[in-house]
C-alpha cells in the first residue's frame, strides 16, 4: 500500500466479503456478539502505519457519531506510540479513553530496546484515563517504566452460561456433529489448542509434541481452533512453512486439524479430551479459563506474565517446560488416564465457577465506564 491509506465506503458488494477477501480498509458487515451491534473493519496482515491509521480513524469515526449519553472507548488492540494524536483526538471529543494491558510487550525483555521504547510507550499509556490489567505482574511492570495514569487489576471472567460441560441433548448432539464433520472417529483422543496459528502461540511446539504421542497413542487427534496467521501474515511465511512440513511428515496428516476463526467455541471444546496453551507471552488466557469452565482438563507452558489468575499449577491445570517432549510427556499421561483428566478437569471447573465468573468482572467494569466517562464530561 503506498500513499495515505483511506477507508472505503460500505458498500453492497462488500456485504458477502470475508475478512481475507477485502482489501484493507473495507468496512465489513455489521454483526452483533452476544447481543451487541459489531463493527469490523479489514486491516493490512502486517503490523505497520497503514495499520495503525486505518484503525484508530475507523475507531474515531465510530466515536465520533452522535449518541446518548457518554462514550468510553476501550482499546484491546496492541497499543503503539504512533497512536497518540488519534488518543487526543479521541479526548478533544470528550470521549473516555482505557487500554487493556493483556500481554507485556516484547521489549521489555530486551535492554537496548527497553531504553528506547519505554519513553514513548510511557507516554502513550498516561495518555489514557485508565489501564486495566489482568495480571498483577503486568501491573508492576507498567508502574517500573514510569506510568502514572490510573491501573485497575481486574481478573478476566467466564461466560459461565456458554462455556460449562455439555448439559442437554442439543450440547451433545453439537459436539459429536463438530467431531463427524472432521473425521474424528469415536474413540479417538482429540488435544484442542485455541488461538491463532503463530509462533507465539507455540503452534510448532504443539505438533512436535504431538507427533511424539502418536507412536503410543496413534488415534489422537490436534484441532486447532483459531486464525491460521501463519498463512496470511506474510511475516510469518517461513513459520506457515514449518507448520505444513510438520503436519505432511507426522504420516497422519489427516488427523491434524484447523478449523479457522469460530463463533461456537464451547462445542469445540466439549468435543475434546484435553486443552494445551504452549504461549511464550499472555496475560490472563480467558482460552485456559474457558476450557476449564467446560471441564477440560488443561496442559499449560510456562509464560511470560503467567498470573495466578488462571489458578494454582498441579491443581487446577497441569504446568510443564514449554518444550516438545515435556509437553508430549504431560498430553500422554492425561489422555491415557481417566483418573488424571478427571482429576485436572473437575477442579480446574470448580475454580472458575468459584472464582471467575464473567458477571463479577462486568461489575467492576462497568463501574469504572460510569467512573471516567463522568470524568470525561467534566473536561
Amino acid at each position: 500500500m503506498t500513499g495515505t491509506p483511506q477507508i472505503r465506503e460500505r458498500s453492497e458488494s462488500d456485504s458477502d466479503k470475508s475478512w481475507y477477501d477485502a482489501a484493507p480498509g473495507t468496512w465489513l458487515p455489521r454483526t452483533t456478539l452476544d447481543g451487541a451491534p459489531l463493527e469490523r473493519i479489514r486491516l493490512p496482515d502486517s503490523k505497520n502505519r497503514a495499520r495503525t491509521q486505518i484503525y484508530y480513524d475507523a475507531l474515531l469515526e465510530v466515536c465520533q457519531r452522535p449518541t446518548q449519553g457518554p462514550v468510553v472507548a476501550q482499546l484491546l488492540t496492541n497499543m503503539r506510540p504512533q497512536a497518540l494524536p488519534w488518543l487526543r483526538k479521541l479526548k478533544e471529543s470528550g470521549v473516555a479513553t482505557m487500554y487493556s494491558v493483556s500481554q507485556f510487550p516484547t521489549w521489555q525483555r530486551k535492554p537496548l530496546k527497553r531504553i528506547l521504547r519505554q519513553r514513548g510507550y510511557q507516554r502513550v499509556y498516561n495518555a489514557f484515563d485508565a489501564l486495566v490489567t489482568n495480571s498483577e505482574a503486568i501491573e508492576g511492570f507498567l508502574r517500573s517504566i514510569g506510568v502514572t495514569t490510573r491501573i485497575e487489576y481486574i481478573p478476566n471472567g467466564v461466560n459461565l452460561q456458554r462455556f460449562h460441560p455439555a448439559r442437554t441433548d442439543a450440547e451433545v448432539q453439537a459436539s459429536a456433529a463438530l467431531r463427524e464433520k472432521f473425521g474424528i472417529p469415536a474413540g479417538h483422543k482429540v488435544i484442542v489448542a485455541v488461538g491463532a496459528v503463530m509462533p507465539r502461540k507455540g503452534s510448532d511446539l504443539v505438533l512436535q509434541a504431538w507427533r511424539r504421542i502418536l507412536p503410543q497413542l496413534p488415534d489422537t487427534h490436534v484441532m486447532f481452533v483459531g486464525p491460521r496467521a501463519d498463512t496470511h501474515d506474510p511475516k510469518l511465511q517461513q513459520f506457515g512453512t514449518g507448520i505444513e512440513e510438520l503436519v505432511a511428515g507426522s504420516g497422519a496428516a489427516d488427523q491434524v486439524h484447523f478449523t479457522g476463526i469460530v463463533d461456537d467455541v464451547e462445542n469445540y471444546l466439549r468435543a475434546a479430551d484435553v486443552s494445551i496453551l504452549a504461549s511464550s507471552r499472555e496475560g490472563t488466557p480467558n482460552s485456559v479459563l474457558e476450557a476449564m469452565a467446560t471441564g477440560l482438563p488443561c496442559v499449560v507452558t510456562p509464560f511470560l506474565g503467567i498470573s495466578a489468575g488462571i489458578g494454582q499449577a498441579g491443581e487446577h491445570y497441569q504446568l510443564v517446560d514449554r518444550e516438545p517432549e515435556a509437553i508430549a510427556a504431560a498430553l500422554t499421561g492425561m489422555l491415557k488416564s481417566n483418573t488424571i483428566r478427571s482429576y485436572y478437569g473437575e477442579r480446574g471447573q470448580r475454580y472458575v465457577e468459584d472464582n471467575v465468573d464473567q458477571k463479577h468482572s462486568l461489575d467492576r467494569y462497568a463501574a469504572l465506564y460510569q467512573e471516567i466517562a463522568t470524568s470525561a464530561q467534566r473536561r
